[in-house]
């Protein structure tokens, strides 16, 4: 078999003009779509590969012929810059393409092709804090666990810091504030460290989701608060805690903003509660006392009726 019959043609393809017409928006183009197929279907490819899994050879064909004409387009519009026109005659058909993706897609289940592409360090933005991690938002939380770890070392240097500090109503002024940002930033590493651990999960199923980076900045947040909250407003027995110091709850708190969502629930239901009998108590005790009257005054009414009677009595008796 000769090299021109083992060559795969990827044929051309003509779109309608509203598809091809843009507004200079780069994120609007015709071949935004195209190119994110390609970057995913290259990842997946590396994927596969690195991971000792056989990859099916006519794939290969078409993500090279795409690639080329990425390259071509790209020298094309760094060439001719604003003047740049879409030439829908040089188009490839999109159809190999998004069949050789659902192969890929299939083949690296139950990873995603966003996360495997997110993790692709070919198609990674270069920052200078790359060398931590390809993906940006584990960056950004490694940052912020690294400072939360140089300001709780920091403050735990304080003398102000001691077992007993951070009581919102024995202290204040400067040893307060010391205290409290103790507890916060101790909070900030459970909330770091809970984050961490579960992207670094998802990432390693190769399931992880950029989209749900706002609920790791929120868990963050929530996290702070609710190490606060336990260390510095909740009432609990030191005794009960079996020596647990209150920096030690504002990492628990900060790990498992759900424990303190919860304590707050029981304590939410004991105010209710403790609500509750006192106003069945109030209103029991006025029934009781309105009971009594009219027990009274029922009383009074009979007496006064047999008194009557006699009196009746006693006249008949007189007149006979």
């Amino acid at each position: 078999m000769s090299e021109a019959e083992n060559q795969v043609t990827v044929p051309k393809q003509e779109l309608p003009p509203p598809f091809i017409e843009g507004d200079g928006n780069p994120d609007d183009e015709p071949w935004q779509i195209r190119d994110q197929f390609l970057r995913e279907a290259m990842s997946m490819m590396r994927f596969l590969m690195s991971a000792g899994k056989v990859v099916p050879a006519h794939i290969f064909p078409v993500v090279e012929a795409f690639s080329a004409e990425y390259r071509d387009r790209e020298i094309e519009r760094k060439r001719l810059g604003d003047a740049y026109v879409f030439d829908q005659s040089k188009i490839l058909d999109i159809t190999k393409l998004t069949e050789v993706h659902d192969l890929l897609s299939n083949a690296i289940a139950p990873a995603t092709p966003r996360a495997v592409l997110l993790l692709d360090s070919s198609f990674a933005v270069k920052s200078r804090f790359s060398w931590l991690s390809t993906v940006p938002l584990l960056r950004r939380l490694m940052l912020v666990a690294i400072f939360s770890l140089i300001g709780f070392i920091g403050f735990a240097l304080s003398p102000y810091v001691s077992p007993t500090g951070g009581d919102i109503f024995s202290s204040d002024g400067l040893p307060l504030f010391v205290n409290l940002m103790f507890f916060a930033f101790a909070a900030s590493l459970g909330a770091c460290f809970s984050a961490l651990f579960q992207a670094n999960q998802y990432i390693v199923d190769g399931v992880f989701d950029p989209k749900f980076e706002t609920s790791y900045w929120i868990r963050l947040l929530v996290g702070i608060m609710a190490g606060l909250i336990l260390a510095s407003l909740i009432p609990l027995d030191p005794k009960a805690l079996n020596g647990l110091g209150k920096p030690t709850l504002s990492l628990l708190g900060g790990f498992s903003a759900s424990l303190v969502h919860r304590i707050l629930n029981l304590l939410v239901g004991a105010v209710e509660g403790l609500v509750k009998k006192m106003a069945v108590a109030m209103l029991g005790g006025d029934s009781a006392q309105r009971d009594a009257d009219d027990k009274k005054a029922m009383e009074q009414m009979v007496q006064k009726h047999v008194a009557a009677m006699k009196k009746e009595e006693k006249a008949k008796e007189g007149d006979a």
